[in-house]
């Protein structure tokens, strides 16, 4: 497993700009925000300061399956972040997350899920159902986070990762017009969809110690 592992991660900057046949982890349902896009978000709204988004994320009802853009082996199923207690208490990083090393060496993030069906060393298809859609880590709105790394670097920032964009296939995400309504995220997800994206407050933020928040 582990030669299977180096041999593909060596490939992965050789066919860093080949023609892929890749596919949506999900189908794109919601407007996106600019909160969603990839390069650099104004204000994260858990860290509340300038951040790079090495991702692109897709606002999704909890529980959407979620497959892997191209086949592969899982480098990982576990959860990533941190806890803090109090008021202010939330869970940072990707929350439930897989990772899974393509075939064409891209290593491939998928972030805040509710739950994960797969496991270590495990091969997946276009058709394997790696895991439910949640709102897991620091994320305040339901969404996949999709995140494509270069094969030779487990760093997360814009150098060291691709605009999913670029590589899925094209659809016109211009034409997603609906919005997110349910409740407690749809009023933050209103604001992050409004004409002054970056204008919220902690006020407006749902923490993950509220019980009613379905992570």
């Amino acid at each position: 497993m582990e030669d299977k592992i180096d041999t593909l991660l060596k490939r992965g900057n050789k066919y860093m700009h080949e023609k892929n046949n890749y596919i949506w982890p999900i189908k794109p349902k919601y407007k996106v925000t600019e909160h969603d896009k990839y390069g650099i978000r104004k204000k994260h709204y858990v860290l509340f300061k300038q951040r790079q988004h090495s991702g692109f994320d897709i606002t999704a009802d909890i529980g959407t399956k979620v497959y892997p853009i191209s086949s592969g082996i899982v480098l990982c199923a576990e959860f990533d972040g941190t806890t803090t207690e109090g008021l202010d208490a939330f869970n940072d990083g990707y929350g439930n997350k897989v990772e899974i090393l393509n075939d064409d060496g891209r290593r491939v993030v998928y972030g805040h899920l509710r739950e994960s069906y797969v496991k270590k060393g495990e091969r997946v298809t276009q058709q394997t159902i790696i895991g439910i859609t949640g709102c897991s880590g620091g994320s305040r709105v339901p969404h996949l986070h999709l995140e494509i790394r270069k094969a030779n670097t487990e760093e997360t920032g814009l150098e060291y990762t691709l605009n999913p964009l670029d590589v899925l296939p094209k659809i016109d995400l211009d034409s997603l017009k609906e919005e997110y309504k349910i409740e407690p995220y749809a009023d933050l997800w209103k604001k992050l969809a409004s004409n002054d994206p970056w204008n919220f407050s902690k006020d407006d933020i749902p923490y993950s110690d509220n019980k009613n928040i379905i992570r």
